[in-house]
């Protein structure tokens, strides 16, 4: 398997996620140049963030640099709903709930499954949120 190949069919989501200054669109079309709307608003529905985009004013909402403008958890969010645009066969997931109340990170977990339901997705995380959601757990001490 070439590099390239093996970066088209692997994402990595780390703790630390780069956005760009531009908006909420230029942010999610850094995973894929063909981007239309309706897959970017179905990967922000995904990554539980949707609701939030939609008040601040659409996929062109502006966004400072680093994502300033956005909490946190949204930050984080809208990280996960670009690496869900690369539709990958595989998802590493570096504690993608941090910073997520209960209920919004069992909705962004619901829905990395379901965008990505034939994707192998390994997850590290601290919180047991993630133990539910998964198919196995291997415990590291």
């Amino acid at each position: 398997m070439t590099e390239p190949d093996l970066r088209a069919r692997l994402t990595l989501l780390p703790q630390r996620t780069a956005l760009v200054a531009g908006s909420i669109r230029k942010n999610l079309a850094l995973s894929r140049d063909d981007l239309d709307d309706t897959e970017a608003w179905a990967a922000l529905q995904a990554a539980a963030l949707d609701g939030v985009i939609r008040a601040k004013g659409g996929l062109d909402a502006p966004l400072g640099e680093a994502g300033a403008g956005l909490s946190g958890g949204e930050a984080r969010r809208l990280a996960l709903a670009r690496a869900l645009l690369r539709r990958p066969r595989v998802l590493l997931l570096d504690e993608p709930t941090e910073g997520l109340d209960p209920v919004t990170a069992a909705r962004a977990l619901h829905g990395i499954r379901a965008y990505l339901p034939d994707a192998a997705i390994l997850t590290t995380s601290h919180r047991s949120a993630e133990l539910g959601w998964a198919d196995r757990v291997i415990l590291l001490t």
